[in-house]
């Protein structure tokens, strides 16, 4: 702190301070411009000011005793070091650059050097001669026939936890002691980095991969289960007071960088034994409730197959197309049960369209149905074929034309067209159906089938 006794500077000063810090401008305003001591001086007040006299030539202070205009946003740079410093850091990087320097002294040899040492010390050599270069020999390629079969890291699956490789991953990275070595081998800690995702099982792997790469003569063990991480002083000592970090926590939960690897003690090793029992027991009784699971929707499935074969035969009506020769559609009511099926037309329209799109009612009793089967799906919509014997006995149930597509001498069928779910309902009724009424029709038709298939074998066999 700076002592100042001039009254004039420091009131002043007050002055100033008022003017820069009123954010109404009231007191710039009013005091903006006057020299209060030159008018106390003026009307004979100098006893006002006492000091005024004494202030010692100060040329910073001009003739209105204004201090500095103080700027708020004012930004001091940084300090510059000092000369000293400059000079001790110059003489320390002298220094440095002088340990590598070699100095070495040139003596005089009174010894005169005859011309026979000289022809020994400098033999000429003739380069005119084209002699072969040899291949040189690295130490790499020493190394590597020496060891041609190098041994597997037994912890390499663990290796996908290291966060060295790792971009835009978050990673931890720790100090690892190697506990469990001879005392001069553990003096320096292991850098290990590893992804914050990793379990404390993941990351035992990881350590014990690092340190095999380094060391491939070690004695580690391969079940890393044994393994535990304890809390550790920064000279390795290992605090035997807490236990363990849990193996199936994540690493990231753990706030400690620097661990001590070591196997596990009694106690932590039976309670790491008893958990793990316990969760293989969960995994056991989750996959014998899975099986269960299984088994009652495979039960399940059966029975509605069940149910619905044995609902087969009982009557039900949909709605659907018929499509003629002309691919003309035209809506009927489909009537199925277990001793026939009936078409019958839905008249909606009148004049020509009644005309045009005129269907007959027919029915066909369940021994003339032969086949039915899904023939085409386009979108929501679904054709299926239904293949029948005409009855020459019955003459309503003749169709015309347009409504019938010949097959063979014997066989015909309707075309249909649905949604989906109605059309695939209505092949597995029927299907389930013919399965129940085994008639001569169907045999018919499958045997025709069959020998149809047989002849296109035949035919491509001799081809």
């Amino acid at each position: 702190m700076a002592l100042y006794d001039n009254q004039h500077w420091l009131l002043s000063h007050v002055r100033d301070s008022f003017l820069a810090t009123d954010d109404t401008g009231m007191c710039e305003m009013v005091m903006l411009g006057e020299d209060i001591p030159k008018q106390m001086q003026e009307s004979g007040m100098l006893q006002c000011y006492p000091g005024r006299e004494e202030s010692d030539d100060e040329d910073g202070l001009d003739a209105l005793a204004e201090s500095y205009d103080i700027q708020m946003d004012m930004e001091f740079s940084h300090r510059q070091r000092s000369n000293t410093a400059q000079r001790l850091e110059k003489m320390d990087m002298e220094r440095k650059k002088a340990a590598k320097v070699k100095h070495v002294k040139w003596e005089h040899n009174p010894n005169v050097v005859t011309p026979m040492d000289q022809s020994e010390l400098f033999q000429r050599k003739d380069f005119r001669k084209n002699t072969s270069l040899k291949r040189g020999h690295s130490l790499l390629s020493e190394q590597l026939e020496k060891c041609p079969n190098l041994p597997q890291n037994p912890f390499k699956e663990y290796a996908k936890f290291d966060g060295n490789a790792q971009v835009g991953i978050p990673v931890r990275k720790y100090r690892i002691f190697m506990c469990m070595l001879p005392k001069e081998e553990r003096t320096y800690p292991l850098q290990v980095v590893v992804t914050a995702t990793a379990r404390v099982l993941d990351f035992i792997g990881l350590i014990c991969y690092k340190y095999a790469s380094e060391h491939p003569d070690h004695n580690l063990k391969e079940d890393i289960s044994r393994y535990g991480l304890y809390i550790t002083e920064d000279d390795g000592e290992v605090d035997w007071a807490f236990p363990c970090l849990d193996l199936r926590e994540t690493i990231s939960k753990f706030e400690f960088t620097t661990l001590g690897l070591i196997e596990m003690k009694p106690s932590d090793l039976a309670r790491h034994n008893a958990v793990s029992c316990v969760e293989k027991k969960d995994e056991e009784d989750l996959e014998g409730k899975d099986k269960e699971q299984e088994e009652v929707a495979n039960d399940l499935a059966k029975m509605e197959g069940h149910t619905t074969a044995m609902e087969a035969p009982l009557y039900q009506s949909y709605r659907v197309y018929i499509i003629n020769k002309m691919r003309a559609k035209t809506e009927i009511h489909l009537g199925i049960s277990g001793e026939k099926i009936e078409i019958d037309p839905v008249i909606t329209g009148k004049g020509a369209a009644r005309f045009w799109n005129r269907q007959r009612a027919v029915s066909y009793h369940i021994d003339n149905i032969a086949w039915c089967e899904v023939t085409e799906t386009k979108g929501s919509k679904t054709m299926f074929t239904l293949v029948y014997t005409p009855q020459s006995n019955a003459p309503d149930n003749f169709l015309g034309q347009s409504h019938a597509l010949h097959q063979s001498a014997s066989f015909k069928n309707h075309d249909f067209e649905a949604d989906s779910v109605t059309a695939e309902e209505i092949v597995r009724k029927i299907n389930h159906i013919l399965e129940l009424h085994s008639s001569a029709s169907r045999k018919e038709y499958l045997a025709q089938k069959e020998r149809k298939a047989a002849r296109r074998k035949s035919f491509h066999l001799h081809r």
